[in-house]
């Protein structure tokens, strides 16, 4: 044999016999009888081998794919041009569903393929500029800044100086988000300044929760927004005390005409507004009332009814006794402190450094400025409207060192909810206000009048509130322009600027002035003469308002009010015919409404006695 053919011979092995292809199909297990595989021994063998199989989570977004493509080429194109634009065009190839996740059927690199997409990189074609040069001012140079690090990471130079800015606000409780290191630990895009560096400060709540407290319902404000009753016409039950003239010369106040504040004037006089069980007259009406009645204060009413424009936190007590619920506040708490600036982009805060102007130390400010207003603005010298019930509340006035009572009519009225429920709220009248009536004084009022030094056509019924400024350039006064300087001629700004700011407390005194019957609200703005004193006040301007029309103008609801009421109310009523005690609490940090269930003894009685 010749040695070309041996070589040729040795070229050409014989090639193996390939298997036969064969498709099988599993086994069908039917199930004439139900849904779902069948309980016999042949499904279960079937169903055993399909639990070695992964799944794949998939979402909504995804997209779906195909699971076999027999039409795409094998090889790859290998030029350097036809890899580039096969890898900006993978991502719309690629199998969607489950990519987000690790699993059996996620496409997975090779090690060549790893290594290819980590030595990739785009260059920049863009022509370079000019060199800075000549008159051009050079933004790098000191007392302009420089333009920050690029997105993705910070500049080589800046690099440990930012790595130690990011690690103090990491300290403090602040997040930086994409776009690495920054200037001042910006979130996005890494560009430096002081726009998002705000630290998340957490509001203490107003009472400590029980741990033996049980969360009956929790209620978030935006279920509140779609809420409306409509409430007939209230009547009046009985009225009560007196009341002084209001001095309207302090409408026409201005900056030139100021007046000082009388300051400590509050602490000559007795302000009470006991709690609802504490008085004994709604504690009658309660008796009296057939079917179902809820009995309250209007200040507990009015915050309840706003409760969707809060923002700190607060507490109610309510207390179930067979048909009765009397909602009150809890004695020793916050409640009847008028907070400051509430509703503000950045409200005041907690500050160690600068006590003055904390959120206790100004609402106790306010509540102050509010007595005091109340006092001054009333002509103490003229005879007063006298009613022929005295105040229920002369006890209290007694045990506070017999100091007079304030002027106030304490007007009882009730409203009907609906579903025979009956609503008894004791509201108050601060003043009358010499002025046409063309309407006249309500029947009740009428009757119930001693003696008056005009005719009761001339009588209005006002309630008095006092607005403050503590400095418009502090932190926390959410940018309130200085009133001293915009109050006279831009009084509508001013105004805008405080329904922003302290949406809640005006829609409280606005629902306030609305449940009393009152026919206008008196607004006073005062300030501090002293940015760093907070006893001493002045009296910059006076506003009178008609509180049905102001809170149109705030675009407040009373129907949406009224809503939120009744539905809290149908939620006591409809936890069991059972007594019980619960205790309704505004989250300080969230929109959010719970109220618990806690035990009979909490807050002592408060209970309608029988």
């Amino acid at each position: 044999m010749s040695p070309s053919k041996s070589r040729s011979k040795s070229r050409s092995p014989t090639r193996p016999a390939e298997p036969v292809l064969s498709f099988l199909l599993p086994p069908i297990v039917d199930n004439p009888g139900g849904w779902g595989p069948p309980s016999t021994s042949e499904a279960v063998e079937a169903f055993a081998a399909l639990s070695q199989v992964p799944y794949a989570p998939f979402s909504r977004f995804d997209r779906i794919g195909k699971v076999a493509d027999w039409a795409a080429p094998v090889a790859q194109q290998t030029d350097e041009s036809n890899q580039r634009s096969n890898r900006r065009a993978y991502n719309q190839n690629a199998e969607a569903v489950g990519s987000g996740t690790a699993s059996a059927f996620s496409f997975g690199f090779s090690a060549s393929d790893v290594l290819d997409e980590a030595s990739f990189s785009v260059v920049d074609r863009l022509p370079v500029g000019p060199q800075a040069g000549g008159n051009m001012r050079k933004l790098t140079s000191k007392g302009y800044g420089s333009y920050g690090p690029k997105r993705g990471g910070a500049s080589a130079g800046d690099r440990n100086a930012n790595v130690t800015t990011f690690a103090n606000r990491f300290k403090a409780g602040s997040n930086s988000s994409r776009g690495g290191y920054s200037n001042a630990g910006a979130r996005r895009g890494g560009f430096g300044g002081r726009y998002n560096d705000k630290v998340t400060r957490l509001r203490d709540a107003s009472i400590a929760v029980g741990i033996d407290w049980i969360v009956k319902e929790e209620i978030e404000f935006n279920r509140m927004g779609k809420l409306f009753l409509d409430v007939d016409e209230p009547e009046d039950l009985s009225a009560h005390g007196k009341c002084l003239f209001y001095d309207k010369s302090y409408d026409r106040i201005n900056t030139k005409t100021e007046k000082r504040m009388i300051p400590n004037a509050a602490t000559s006089h007795t302000f009470a507004n006991p709690s609802a069980a504490a008085d004994s007259i709604l504690q009658t009406y309660a008796r009296e009332t057939e079917g179902r009645v809820v009995i309250a204060s209007a200040d507990v009413i009015a915050a309840i009814m706003c409760c969707n424009k809060s923002v700190y936190g607060w507490d109610l007590v309510i207390t179930k006794t067979g048909d009765r619920v009397v909602i009150d506040k809890r004695d020793g708490g916050y409640f009847d402190l008028y907070t400051v600036n509430e509703n503000a982009t950045e409200p005041p805060v907690e500050n160690e450094t600068d006590s003055l102007n904390t959120p206790t130390s100004l609402a106790q400010e306010a509540t102050q400025i509010v007595q005091n207003y109340a006092l001054q603005t009333l002509k103490s010298e003229e005879a007063p409207l006298l009613l022929k019930e005295d105040s229920p509340f002369s006890s209290e006035a007694e045990a506070n060192g017999n100091l007079p009572l304030v002027s106030g009519m304490q007007r009882y009225r009730k409203w009907d909810l609906g579903n025979e429920i009956s609503l008894v709220v004791r509201t108050t009248v601060d003043c009358v206000v010499e002025a046409a009536n063309p309407e006249g004084l309500d029947e009740t009022i009428e009757d119930a009048i001693l003696e008056t030094p005009v005719k009761t056509s001339q009588v209005l019924l006002a309630t008095t509130r006092c607005l403050n400024e503590f400095d418009s350039r502090a932190p926390g006064s959410g940018g309130s322009p200085d009133w001293r300087t915009k109050i006279d001629q831009q009084r509508g700004a001013v105004m805008v600027s405080e329904i922003k700011n302290n949406g809640n407390k005006l829609a409280r005194w606005t629902v306030e002035s609305i449940l009393s019957g009152a026919d206008l609200l008196k607004i006073g703005f005062a300030v501090r003469t002293n940015t760093k004193d907070r006893t001493k006040h002045s009296i910059v301007a006076g506003l009178s308002v008609k509180p049905t029309e102001f809170a149109t103008q705030m675009n407040y609801n009373i129907g949406s009010g009224w809503g939120i009421l009744r539905a809290i109310v149908d939620l006591v009523y409809g936890w069991g015919a059972g007594d019980g005690k619960y205790v309704m609490v505004k989250d300080p940090n969230k929109s959010i409404l719970r109220i618990y269930s806690v035990p009979s003894d909490f807050g002592g009685p408060s209970s309608i006695a029988e």
